[in-house]
């Protein structure tokens, strides 16, 4: 057998194309899936709120796994929905429990605008009529994996977020993926614990 030479241009593979015909409702979410930052002013009705916290981190099994998967099945995100006027929850911050399927309010009164400049100014998020904040609290997945569980707790907001965003696809909602942010300004608007890092802001809107 004669040893390719190191000159040798890679092997390219042309595959398959995907006929419309073919393609899964999966795949036509995943191919319209786009961030979105211009919103009406329409309100997200309790429904719709209830069904975004489910994709993000809701109970979908039996023995109590999630939406999203979690390194150990430890589960170190918390979502955190903050509320303006116009919906069906009353302004304010609420933390999601996944176990209840329930939203407990832990701040009245709507922040959107300090949230808002906590992130820098960016307009999604002072308008949006609901956004999702994503946070972690390390030591759940710390304790089992030492540093390399704040990389799968990471991992998994990413999850979290790409299940919020197919979701808004399906239902005409938009959002837009907010990682620059101020951290001790966010932790502090939304009054987080000292052992829970915010790792991502979605807002949410019809648009």
């Amino acid at each position: 057998m004669v040893a390719r030479e190191f000159t040798d241009l890679p092997m390219k593979i042309k595959l398959p194309e995907t006929g419309v015909s073919e393609v899964s409702r999966t795949e036509e979410l995943l191919a319209k899936r786009r961030s979105v930052r211009r919103y009406t002013e329409r309100g997200l009705t309790k429904e719709v709120i209830s069904r975004f916290l489910w994709a993000a981190q809701g109970i979908s099994s039996g023995e109590g796994l999630r939406t999203a998967p979690s390194a150990g099945a430890l589960y170190p995100l918390e979502i955190h929905a903050v509320a303006g006027y116009g919906n069906g929850l009353e302004p304010g911050i609420y933390r999601y429990v996944a176990e209840e399927h329930a939203l407990t309010q832990e701040v009245p009164g709507d922040i959107r605008e300090k949230l808002a400049r906590a992130a820098l100014s960016q307009p999604m998020v002072s308008k949006a009529p609901v956004s999702l904040v994503i946070s972690a609290v390390y030591p759940r997945i710390t304790g089992k994996y030492g540093k390399r569980g704040i990389r799968y707790a990471d991992m998994e907001a990413g999850h979290a977020a790409q299940n919020v965003y197919l979701l808004g696809v399906e239902l005409g909602i938009g959002t837009c993926a907010v990682g620059a942010f101020n951290d001790e300004e966010v932790k502090k608007v939304l009054k987080l614990p000292a052992n829970e890092e915010p790792l991502y802001i979605l807002p949410l809107s019809y648009f």
